[in-house]
């Protein structure tokens, strides 16, 4: 992605955003399915009238997941369709095809006794199967133990919901967090300081998990900025069940009715300045970031002694509930932050980027343009800019 960026010099590439979308899809096509695609910048790609990949299905799949939630299956099949939709429609037979095959190779690994491919499918069948015990089938399993495997169609479900949710939240997300850093050199620069201290080495098969993730706190704080002030999600259902729940807040106690739906308002919550101080509409990542060291002597210590001294700040409970809270938080969490901390690592250890600036255009016009762009968001389904494509980002080494 980064040498495609490259490669489009002084006249910047435009499609930030959603190549940040391609490389999200990749990134969950392998760790998914072990599938591996060759990066192209969305300004050169074509997917086909009929895709025949599954990378390719599901990506026309996202792109277009409010059509699909509101018509039917049947309703792809009706002749002379828009071809919009037609192609819609082959997508979604296309990817049911491929999750079926997958399905069909795991059950048999499964079967003659074989480890399976260790992908998500397989791992949803395996979990699914290990409540039935040699000579028991599925229903004397259930029997014995209490427990339901997953059908056909739940597995296939579950899938489509790892898909979707593992990939626009962080497409999403990654997109902002791109265009943000544009607008802001100096938090491109303070980063940058934090990943060429700990990833001192060019060879980026060193860049280990355990011996580096927990140490890039600059680059998470980026992240939880982000996700403060621009959440792919407007706001987290959460329902009370059958029974009344209570909640104290403001010194009195609340009782929700049972079978109650509850959406707390997460840019009220991530942008109340109890919580996040006056400049709480402000995206500033250093707020994320704190230091053992009185203030007054940090510019006359050395880099790593700064660094190692720097923890990410934890929020008063429930005043960040970005991934929510409680026994039902996003299982994806992780994952999430290890993609976005390793992608940007990437891409800002060596490299800096700014807006392509336009005739009669100052550079700091240029950079309060994308704050603009990135400020006029909407949501359709999840939130999104309206025009991120309006802005052209120039690459090059520090």
């Amino acid at each position: 992605m980064l040498r495609s960026w490259l490669a489009h010099g002084q006249e910047g590439v435009p499609s930030t955003a959603d190549d940040s979308r391609t490389l999200a899809l990749h990134v969950l096509a392998f760790a998914a399915f072990q599938k591996s695609y060759p990066f192209k910048s969305w300004v050169n790609e074509n997917y086909p009238d009929r895709p025949t990949t599954y990378r390719d299905s599901l990506a026309i799949i996202l792109k277009n997941v409010l059509i699909i939630l509101v018509l039917p299956v049947k309703a792809f099949e009706i002749p002379f369709l828009p071809a919009k939709w037609a192609r819609v429609g082959w997508a979604v037979t296309e990817f049911r095809r491929y999750m079926l095959t997958q399905l069909t190779e795991e059950k048999q690994l499964v079967a003659e006794g074989k480890q399976g491919s260790g992908n998500l499918i397989s791992n949803l069948l395996r979990a699914s199967d290990e409540s039935t015990q040699p000579g028991q089938d599925s229903r004397q399993a259930e029997a014995a133990r209490g427990l339901k495997p997953l059908t056909q169609d739940e597995i296939l479900g579950n899938v489509f919901v790892f898909n979707f949710a593992g990939h626009d939240t962080t497409a999403i997300s990654l997109g902002y967090s791109m265009l943000l850093m544009v607008a802001h050199p100096g938090v491109q620069d303070w980063v940058a300081e934090e990943l060429n201290h700990y990833l001192p080495s060019d060879d980026r098969q060193s860049w280990k998990y355990d011996d580096v993730f927990p140490k890039l706190k600059r680059t998470l704080a980026v992240l939880l900025e982000t996700l403060r002030l621009y959440n792919p999600l407007p706001g987290i259902p959460k329902y009370t069940g059958d029974q009344p729940q209570s909640l104290h807040a403001n010194g009195r106690d609340i009782k929700i009715p049972k079978d109650t739906l509850v959406v707390p308002n997460l840019m009220a919550l991530h942008t109340h300045p109890r919580y996040w101080g006056e400049d709480s509409l402000t995206w500033r990542p250093s707020r994320w970031i704190e230091t053992s060291s009185p203030t007054t002597t940090l510019l006359h210590i050395p880099t790593s002694s700064r660094l190692r001294n720097e923890s990410i700040m934890t929020p008063p409970r429930g005043s960040f509930i970005a991934w929510s809270e409680g026994m039902r938080n996003c299982p994806g969490k992780k994952f999430a932050q290890v993609e976005f901390v390793a992608t940007m690592a990437a891409v800002f250890r060596d490299h800096k980027a700014q807006p392509a600036v336009r005739h009669g255009e100052t550079l700091i016009e240029a950079r309060m343009r994308v704050l603009h762009v990135v400020k006029n968001s909407t949501v359709e389904l999840l939130l999104q800019m309206r025009d991120p494509d309006s802005v052209a980002v120039t690459w090059g080494r520090r």
